[in-house]
């Protein structure tokens, strides 16, 4: 029977640690005094660079359900960076709800790049900032 144990990750590094470690062995970071310091919505902005898409997909959701405006330059880093098409969706479609107007250009380009998936929550994203979308051309 393969039983596997729970993985943690260093929440500065992201690298796998056992969960009775207090410090890294990679950064030497204290993982339970970096815990202790951040608040829910600085929890969430380190993770949107967790290593497991599906991990900063739904990280990037909640950022956005909660309107957290200090997440909108993270999540603007996520979608010009995140290789995953689903995170890079999840953050665009967030960016859409916060509705902070400094995001336009990331979104502008999300329109015209990236799988249809990411191009149409592009297109929802601006509306919902009240942009016009005929000057969004869709090609590639």
């Amino acid at each position: 029977m393969d039983r596997r144990l729970p993985v943690f990750f260093c929440p500065a590094c992201w690298a796998e640690v056992a969960a009775a470690l207090d410090i890294c062995p990679r950064c030497g970071t204290d993982i339970e005094a970096v815990q202790e310091q951040r608040d829910f919505a600085d929890k969430l902005l380190a993770a949107l660079d967790h290593p497991i898409a599906d991990t900063a997909a739904r990280v990037a959701m909640i950022l956005g359900q909660l309107r957290e405006g200090r997440a909108v330059e993270a999540l603007m880093r996520v979608v010009c960076q995140a290789k995953d098409a689903y995170v890079v969706e999840a953050a665009v479609e967030a960016l859409g709800r916060i509705g902070e107007p400094r995001s336009r250009s990331v979104l502008e380009v999300a329109v015209c790049r990236g799988t249809v998936r990411v191009r149409l929550a592009a297109r929802q994203a601006l509306t919902s900032l009240r942009i016009p979308l005929e000057n969004h051309d869709e090609r590639d």
